[in-house]
Parts: structure tokens; C-alpha cells; sequence
């Protein structure tokens, strides 16, 4: 898809801001879109989970039958984790989980889960060095940094293409109707910290860290990109999408390496006082709610959405109106 004149001019305000911490000038801020016309969009994850490859599953084609059939879907988010823990993390399986993405017919945008490649260490998912699987992992998904997966590909800003930051083709960014779009690649199982797990055959290794701490580094700097670019255009809103669930509610507050997230996410949300949707996978537990960001307590402006998960496949449909208070409203696929 060829970019248009709105994709562009965001695009050239991310370059500036990232590459020289300018801002963007007037005649760019002036030539982003103001039209303030409502659209819809799609958000799954922690699906297809314990398919083998090859294996037919009447409740995902159910889930791309619904999705593909909804006319006024723009594009497809997917919140990570393509297979289950349990299942091997080979090419071959990479390979169907493509496939099946490319069957939706609308852009199809996917951010890292752990158990595609930080899990992959463990014995019953093939025993792999995960930064391996990592490296295979984006050849296969991201062959073509700035371009969506899906039968309608879309043009997409990705990090990849800033000077220090190309091994991140998975962290992308894109402007609809003056609303930001943001992907950051930050996994669950404490966002691959090492750890002992007795069902491992490789041990992660202290040296793991290094890339956690490189990785988590590159997604913040994104998502100060984000909420910079959103401030110079006076965005109505923004859309952030990880993988992990970072620690928000009693059940699951184990905040180990999303410490830094939390911080400065809290930080934006208070400053930029607009909608600021987090949306995330990992725990299986479909929600939408304010749950506490750091050390603030709720924020009004801060709304988390979980997408449905594991054996529960479903999809979230999302509603962007700019003009509206809220921005985001949310409801079950085509119920």
C-alpha cells in the first residue's frame, strides 16, 4: 500500500524527533488530519494458542470468518503469544501461524509474545536458545520493516528505521484520524528476565538481561516518541499494544522488569491528560478497566484492555472517535 500524504507527514515528524530530538516544524504539524471521522479496528491475542501446525480449529476460522466479514474493520491488532507454552517453537509452526495471519483480510499487525521465543527454552517447546527463535521470529514476521502483515498490507512507521534502533522492526507506529498507534515489544514472564525454570533444558542466563534491559530501553524511547508526537499534533488519543501483562491488578502485581514502564508511562499519562489506551494479552482474562499505573492510583485518562485469550476466542472490537470524551469504546466482536 503506498503511503499517503497523512502517513508521510507523520512519519517525517517521528524521523526528527527520535533522530534529533527536534520538533517537527509548523507546516508538518499543520498538514496532519483533522477530520475527526469515527472508525473501528480489531484486537486479539494469546490466539491461535495450542494449535499444531497444520491443525484445522473451527473456533479460529470462526474468528477470522467474523473479522473478515466486518466491513468497517480497518485493521487487525494481535497482542502476542501465537501458540501456546507448551508447543514447539520451530520454523514450521512460525510458518502456519503466518499463514493463517495472512488470511485476514484487513492489515494485521502483531507485537512479540513470550511464548514465541523468551519460552522457547523450555523442554517441551523444543529446548531453542531464545534469542534464536527471536532472530527467526522477525525474519518470518517482519521481513519488511514499515510494512503490516494481512492481505491488504499498510504502511506503518517502524523503529527499525532510526539510526540505533534496527534490530526493532517489531516496534511500529501509525496516525489514524489524528489518533496514535503504538506497538512495544515488552513479553510476559517477567518480561524475559532469567530466571530458573524447572521445565528447561537451556537456563537463562544472566547475560539475558542485557537484552532485556537493551529491549525494554528501545521500547521506551518509542513510546517517548509516541506520546511527543502526540503532543506536537494535539492528538486526540493514543493506542498503546504490548504483550504482557506489566503488573496492574491484585491477581498478577508482579511489576519485576516493567518497573521503568510503569514510571514512565505514568508520567505521559499524566502530562498528555487525553484518552491513553494500554492494551495487553498474557493473563487470559478479557477486560476493560483503570487499573493502578505506578504509584498513582486510577488515572481518568488511563483505560486497560485485555484481549480474550487461550481457549476463549474471541475479539475485541474497538470503536476510535476522535471527537468523543472518551476516544476509545470497546465491545465484543459482532455480539
Amino acid at each position: 500500500m503506498p503511503f499517503n500524504k497523512i502517513q508521510y507527514t507523520l512519519f517525517t515528524s517521528l524521523f526528527l524527533i527520535i533522530s534529533t530530538s527536534s520538533c517537527a516544524n509548523n507546516k508538518t504539524i499543520e498538514m496532519a488530519d483533522h477530520s475527526g471521522t469515527a472508525f473501528e479496528f480489531a484486537l486479539i491475542g494469546d490466539t491461535p494458542y495450542g494449535l499444531r501446525p497444520g491443525e484445522n480449529s473451527t473456533a479460529f476460522d470462526k474468528l477470522l470468518l467474523d473479522i473478515n466479514s466486518s466491513p468497517t474493520i480497518k485493521w487487525v491488532l494481535h497482542a502476542g503469544d501465537i501458540k501456546s507454552g507448551s508447543t514447539p517453537c520451530s520454523d514450521e509452526m512460525f510458518q502456519d501461524r503466518l499463514r493463517r495471519f495472512n488470511q485476514f483480510k484487513q492489515p494485521f499487525i502483531l507485537t512479540p509474545g513470550d511464548n514465541e521465543w523468551t519460552d522457547c527454552h523450555r523442554k517441551n517447546a523444543g529446548a531453542y536458545q531464545p534469542r534464536e527463535r527471536l532472530n527467526k521470529l522477525r525474519q518470518i514476521f517482519y521481513p519488511v520493516p514499515g510494512k503490516s502483515l494481512g492481505q491488504n498490507k499498510m504502511a506503518v512507521e517502524s523503529q527499525a528505521f532510526i539510526e540505533g534502533y534496527k534490530e526493532f522492526p517489531e516496534n511500529v507506529m501509525w496516525l489514524e484520524q489524528q489518533v496514535i498507534f503504538v506497538t512495544l515489544h515488552l513479553v510476559g514472564s517477567r518480561n524475559g528476565l532469567a530466571a530458573f525454570d524447572p521445565n528447561s533444558t537451556i537456563a537463562r542466563r544472566s547475560t539475558d538481561d542485557d537484552e532485556v534491559k537493551h529491549r525494554t530501553s528501545a521500547a521506551l524511547a518509542w513510546l517517548d516518541a509516541a506520546f511527543k508526537t502526540a503532543h506536537k499534533i494535539q492528538s486526540s488519543g493514543i493506542f498503546i499494544m504490548i504483550h504482557a501483562n506489566p503488573g496492574m491488578d491484585w491477581l498478577f502485581n508482579d511489576r519485576t522488569g516493567f518497573e521503568t514502564f510503569h514510571q514512565t508511562l505514568e508520567i505521559h499519562v499524566k502530562n498528555f491528560t487525553k484518552p491513553v489506551v494500554l492494551a495487553h494479552g498474557d493473563t487470559h482474562k478479557q477486560r476493560v478497566d483503570r487499573p493502578t499505573l505506578g504509584e498513582s492510583k486510577s488515572l481518568p485518562n488511563f483505560t486497560r484492555v485485555e484481549t480474550f485469550g487461550g481457549s476463549d476466542e474471541n475479539w475485541i472490537r474497538v470503536t476510535v472517535d476522535p471527537l468523543s470524551n472518551d476516544v476509545f469504546s470497546f465491545a465484543v466482536g459482532n455480539d
